[in-house]
């Protein structure tokens, strides 16, 4: 093997990819812990759902669009750099909260702590683990995403536990000390890929954008994370009101967690056969049918946890699937802006759900409004997706395959034949920009 590729399905590879799934895992639960803290939130301050889900809106929305910045500098630099600032502010952003006062301090310490601490390396850190790999390119996603998963399962029945025993702004405290450990944890296992590097001076980002399929892929993606943060921001808060007790109330978060992990592994495991691509679609058209469970629920406690596990299961799926699609589609060059555009895009939609959601239910008592928005949101997504041509984009260059559908060639002298088995050529219309 040369230089450029003995990296790739090594075991230091499957070590980054762990390490990547804690330090997510970790940011992502104790970001999806907001709904156990709304309902005290609010009444701590005095405020209506609407106003209090903006703090986890603006969160989420700086969460993931701060990766359209940081998605270049990890290519540029790598993603320890990033992890070491972003898991400092988002520590730091957890303490800040527990000190405020007033609901918009806790837009300044837990939106921009905690969002943009989290944005600096999610983002990057999935997008170095995508280019550790070829042929388990999908499953070590799965793995990588599989933190959230974990993340959700445990801290959010340990936030509910720990908001009853020591207040919310105690939880905030500890939960920052967990986070601290994960993020040093992770910042041991993960490196810098050598496959990893700048999307060039050749604009190629911004052709990427001008594609169909991206355009195609990030309107789904919003409208996705519409309907998902919207739910995680009150399936807790809306069950309680149901007559659902609190703690089987924050049972269903972990049941998404549960079931989440389920999807990632299960659906990248397969992907090699059925294609990424195909998957992600299915992953996004069944989560309408997850939503459907959560109208009709009623309180009934059977239904929501159906919910909670179609949910997880589609849900998880799409965010593990979801790398390999961009390699699939775009190739490594430039993958980590690619991906953080991508992002940047869930954030635009993050940003707006939880409102939403939050303002409907202020606005009406009747529960079918606020969720069957929900509902609406993720079948518009499912909707776009099914639009998306199944084959990758063109480019000139040469990339390492995913493992979704395309034709395979020999091409390279500095690769051995096994090698090159599979790379396929990418041919991109080279525009002016």
């Amino acid at each position: 093997m040369n230089e450029a590729t003995d990296h790739f399905d090594t075991p230091r590879a499957w070590a980054v990819a762990i390490g990547a799934s804690i330090a997510n895992g970790v940011a992502f639960g104790v970001l999806y812990t907001f709904g156990a803290f709304v309902t005290t939130m609010a009444e701590d301050f005095n405020s209506s759902l609407g106003p209090t889900s903006i703090v986890f809106g603006l969160s989420m929305f700086l969460f993931f669009g701060t990766g359209a910045i940081s998605g270049r500098w990890a290519d540029a630099h790598g993603p320890r750099p990033l992890l070491i600032v972003g898991g400092a502010l988002f520590c730091g952003g957890l303490v800040a909260t527990s000190f405020v006062t007033e609901i918009w301090q806790g837009y300044i310490a837990y939106g921009v702590g905690c969002g943009v601490g989290g944005g600096i390396f999610c983002s990057p850190l999935f997008s170095t683990v995508a280019t550790f790999f070829v042929k388990y390119r999908a499953l070590a996603q799965g793995v990588a995403a599989t933190g959230s998963g974990v993340g959700t399962l445990l801290l959010v029945p340990l936030s509910k536990s720990l908001i009853e025993a020591e207040g919310w702004r105690n939880s905030y405290r500890i939960l920052a000390i967990i986070a601290a450990i994960a993020f040093i944890i992770g910042l041991v296992l993960v490196r810098r890929s050598p496959s990893q590097a700048p999307g060039g001076p050749d604009g190629h980002v911004r052709r990427v954008m001008r594609t169909r399929e991206f355009k195609t892929i990030s309107t789904a993606f919003g409208l996705m994370s519409m309907a998902l943060l919207g739910a995680f921001a009150f399936v807790i808060k809306f069950a309680e009101d149901d007559g659902v007790s609190p703690s089987k109330a924050a049972l269903l978060m972990s049941v998404v967690g549960a079931s989440s992990i389920l999807g990632r592994l299960l659906l990248t495991a397969v992907a090699g056969k059925l294609g990424s691509v195909r998957l992600l679609q299915i992953a996004l058209v069944a989560q309408p049918i997850a939503y459907f469970f959560w109208v009709i629920a009623n309180g009934r406690y059977y239904l929501l946890v159906i919910f909670a596990a179609l949910l997880g299961l589609t849900y998880g799926g799409f965010v593990a699937l979801a790398g390999d699609v961009v390699a699939f589609y775009f190739g490594l060059t430039g993958i980590g802006a690619v991906t953080g555009m991508l992002f940047l895009c869930s954030g635009f939609g993050s940003l707006v759900g939880p409102p939403i959601v939050g303002f409907l239910a202020d606005l009406s008592t009747i529960r079918i409004l606020p969720v069957g928005a929900v509902f609406a949101m993720a079948l518009l997504g499912a909707i776009v997706l099914l639009t998306i041509p199944t084959k990758p984009v063109e480019f000139g260059i040469t990339q390492p395959p995913s493992s979704s559908p395309g034709p395979a060639i020999k091409s390279s002298d500095t690769l051995s034949p096994k090698e090159t088995a599979g790379l396929r050529p990418t041919v991109f219309d080279l525009e002016p920009v």
